[in-house]
């Protein structure tokens, strides 16, 4: 389900948000995901996210209480686009407060930790597969404008 483009404008935009990113990255995060020694580069990142399965999406509810779930997302670029289920939490929390973060890694220590904001693209709600018990269900698109990107070579064995 995740195919990434990798045309030149799309790689330039998101190795400059890598690069805005790193540069002003927390002592913290500077010194841990965002060590210069283990950034990815855009195209490293591109490969990296066609390799993982699934990412953690974290949202925010009216009250501040975050929820996170697994979720499919295709990187374009400074822009992630996914599908949600109509009657999801995550839809809810995206009504009130566009702010979302995403995390995945691999076996090596390779992690990326995304931030955005998202909405929804109007119009987009359309029919998705049944569910296990045959009942139908609907999805709508999601956009994810990246704010912050931070993506980190797992160590070379």
């Amino acid at each position: 389900m995740r195919h990434e483009t990798d045309d030149t404008d799309s790689l330039r935009a998101l190795q400059s948000l890598i690069d805005r990113s790193t540069a002003t990255a927390s002592q913290a995060v500077a010194s841990s995901v965002a060590a210069r020694d283990r950034q990815m580069s855009a195209h490293e990142l591109v490969e990296f996210w066609q390799r993982v399965g699934l990412v953690a999406m974290t949202t925010v509810d009216p009250q501040g209480r975050p929820h996170s779930a697994p979720v499919h997302a295709r990187l374009r670029g400074d822009h992630l686009s996914l599908v949600v289920y109509e009657n999801t939490v995550r839809r809810r929390d995206l009504a009130g407060n566009p702010r979302v973060s995403f995390v995945t890694w691999d076996d090596n220590g390779g992690a990326v930790i995304l931030y955005g904001r998202a909405h929804e693209i109007i119009d987009s709600l359309r029919a998705a597969r049944h569910t296990a018990d045959g009942s139908s269900r609907r999805v709508v698109e999601i956009d994810v404008e990246l704010t912050r990107v931070y993506a980190m070579r797992g160590r070379r064995e």
